[in-house]
Order: structure tokens, then C-alpha cells, then sequence
């Protein structure tokens, strides 16, 4: 997937993928997210961060042909997915996401970390990570059940099943539902009134909402992290990945 940068006054845009093409997430995309970031922290002149994406949807998630072979051959802390998680969590802008179309594992739970997150309607999402042999990550361990509550999150991450805006509204995933021909607005509009608050109060206010959960969620992605190292060696997501490229249901039934 790439990542198209543009500046709109103080508001600096990542544009995900292109038109016509699935985004997917991969090494290079994780650095690429994590050196805009990056830049954006360390810029005075940026205010805010706008993600968006120019695809048929949002994002689609990990880079199934990439699990094949194993995505973090070094392990989980030295990965520029953790790297990119690491970022994510310091970030002391507001992050406002225009979401369309579909937005599934990563592509989800990346949207925790999003201050503002507007979906057009008929936006589709889902956590299939159990699914795939796998676990969540990008800290939705703990931010799913802090935004959803135990129960909806339990629900979400153990079934694993696509669910729609109004749910994912209720579940604190999304800000606000607007028409599709309409999100892009509202995200930049959002941005746009983020970026003349006073820069150094919004920050601070950020960080002070975060502070309290700061700990939990270093936790949650440490354990998140040595869970998805068992997991990307494991048979069940060579099972998961054999079943979804064999167009077959997988077959755990042998599996203990």
C-alpha cells in the first residue's frame, strides 16, 4: 500500500493506496506510516494529522502472502510494526480518519488511535484475527474493551465477524456516521478546526488523556507482541492462510 503525503495548511495529509487496488498492509508500508508520523510530531507547523484513503476501502489489513513466510523475523519488538505501534502511542497531535468501504484487522484496530474517525455509510470492519490463528494487536487487547466494553469487544474478537458502522459507532470505534459522498469533508472540517485550537494546549490535552492508560497499554502490547510471535509460527495460521488462498473453509477440527 502506498501513502501519498499532502499539506493543507497546518493539517498534514497521508493519502492511503491508490484507486482500484486493495490496501494491504506491509514492512513497508509500517515504515513509511512511522516516518510521517515522525516528521509530523517533529514539524511546529503541523497541528494535525488527516488519514484517508483514495482505495475502495480504508484497509484491508495484513498482507496475507507476507504471513506465508513469516512477518516478524527478527520478533515483535524489533519490527517496524512495533515501531509503528511505539509511534502511535506517543503521538501528541490529533489523528482524524476518514473511513469508506472496509476496514479489516489492522485496519481496524489502527482506528483506536485515531482521535476523530468519521465512517461513510455502509462501511464494513472487522477483528479476524482469532480467525487467522492469530491475536489482536495494535494494543486493541486493552483500547477494544476500554472503547466497546468487555462484552461487545469479547464478542468482536472472538467471533471474529464483519459488522457494520452503526455497531462499530456504538462500540466507540467511530466518532460519527456520515453519507460516503460526505466523510472526506467531515474528517477535513474536524482537521481544519483542530488546527486553529492554540497547538501546545492541544497537545498537552492529549497527552493528558492518554496518561492514565499509558501503562496499560505498554502492557497490552508486550504481551500482544510474544503472542503474535507463537502465532506467526504456529499451524493454525498456516492452516488459516492454506484454507483462505484454497478458497476452503479451514479446518481446525484435529487442532488442540
Amino acid at each position: 500500500m502506498t501513502i501519498r503525503v499532502a499539506r493543507a495548511g497546518h493539517i498534514l495529509e497521508l493519502r492511503l493506496g491508490e484507486s482500484g487496488r486493495r490496501n494491504v498492509m506491509n514492512e513497508a508500508w509500517f515504515d513509511a506510516l512511522e516516518e510521517h508520523l515522525h516528521e509530523a510530531q517533529t514539524d511546529g507547523d503541523v497541528r494535525a494529522v488527516l488519514l484517508y484513503s483514495e482505495a475502495d476501502g480504508f484497509c484491508a489489513g495484513g498482507d496475507l502472502d507476507a504471513f506465508r513466510e513469516g512477518p516478524l523475523p527478527d520478533g515483535y519488538l524489533r519490527s517496524r510494526f512495533a515501531r509503528l505501534v511505539a509511534r502511535l502511542v506517543d503521538f501528541d497531535k490529533p489523528i482524524v480518519a476518514a473511513v469508506h468501504g472496509y476496514a479489516i484487522g489492522g485496519g481496524t484496530t489502527l482506528l483506536l488511535h485515531c482521535d476523530f474517525v468519521y465512517a461513510a455509510e455502509g462501511t464494513t470492519f472487522q477483528m479476524p484475527f482469532v480467525r487467522l490463528g492469530l491475536v489482536p494487536e495494535f494494543g486493541s487487547s486493552y483500547l477494544a474493551p476500554l472503547y466497546a466494553g468487555i462484552r461487545r469487544a469479547t464478542e468482536m474478537v472472538l467471533l471474529g465477524r464483519s459488522f457494520d458502522a452503526d455497531l462499530a459507532l456504538r462500540a466507540g470505534i467511530v466518532t460519527a456516521i456520515t453519507p460516503a459522498q460526505d466523510v472526506l469533508a467531515k474528517a477535513r472540517e474536524t482537521a481544519r478546526a483542530l488546527a486553529d485550537m492554540p497547538p501546545r494546549s492541544m497537545r498537552e490535552s492529549k497527552r493528558l488523556l492518554k496518561a492514565g492508560h499509558r501503562a496499560a497499554i505498554e502492557t497490552a502490547l508486550v504481551m500482544e507482541g510474544k503472542a503474535l510471535e507463537a502465532g506467526y509460527e504456529s499451524r493454525e495460521l498456516q492452516e488459516a492462510i492454506a484454507a483462505f488462498f484454497e478458497k476452503r473453509p479451514a479446518d481446525f477440527s484435529n487442532f488442540k
